[in-house]
């Protein structure tokens, strides 16, 4: 009878045993650098895509906060009042947010103030040349698993009282009214 040609479980493992016991064998050495490097590859991975979401949200948040200042530059007078001006910039903000959850989005409504000291609540018509800055927050948590790591870059509570996460990012611009 003709013997087979494929390897039995006990041919394997006799060689895979022997492969071992050789002193000074290189066999299986790339495979064993894999395995020691895997941990430390997967968490560089791990925090390239964390870092890659958190920063595309401080993109999308910065980009919605220029189109509601933006508003409030070109159309602010137009609106009459403080007030107007304000919910015509949160409209703004919440319409360009793109991919953010609109609800997460802090303060709500965005926080705009004015150098003349005006309020959001004024009736009074806004001045032209008068500065407003639009600013808001925007949470995240964005930890490395299984490590005490997290790769949000502001923490929440050091100099912005607005979120009320761990953590968020942040965007802030100024404009003049036309």
């Amino acid at each position: 009878m003709k013997r087979s040609s494929r390897l039995s479980f006990r041919q394997v493992w006799r060689g895979v045993r022997g492969m071992s016991l050789r002193a000074g064998s290189e066999e299986g050495a790339a495979m064993a650098e894999l395995i020691w490097m895997l941990p430390f590859l997967s968490m560089l991975l791990v925090g390239i895509i964390f870092g890659g979401i958190t920063f595309y949200n401080y993109v999308e948040l910065a980009n919605a906060v220029n189109a509601g200042a933006r508003e409030l530059g070109e159309n602010g007078r137009i609106q009459g009042t403080y007030a107007a001006a304000c919910t015509l910039v949160n409209t703004a903000v919440q319409t360009a947010a793109g991919n953010l959850n609109t609800n997460n989005i802090l303060p709500n409504p965005v926080q705009i103030s004015f150098y003349s000291g005006s309020t959001c609540s004024a009736t009074t018509t806004p001045l032209q040349g008068d500065a407003g800055t639009v600013t808001a927050t925007y949470p995240c948590d964005l930890p490395i698993p299984f490590t005490k790591v997290n790769l949000c870059p502001m923490q929440g509570g050091s100099t912005d009282t607005s979120c009320t996460t761990a953590y968020c990012i942040s965007a802030t611009t100024t404009v003049y009214i036309e």
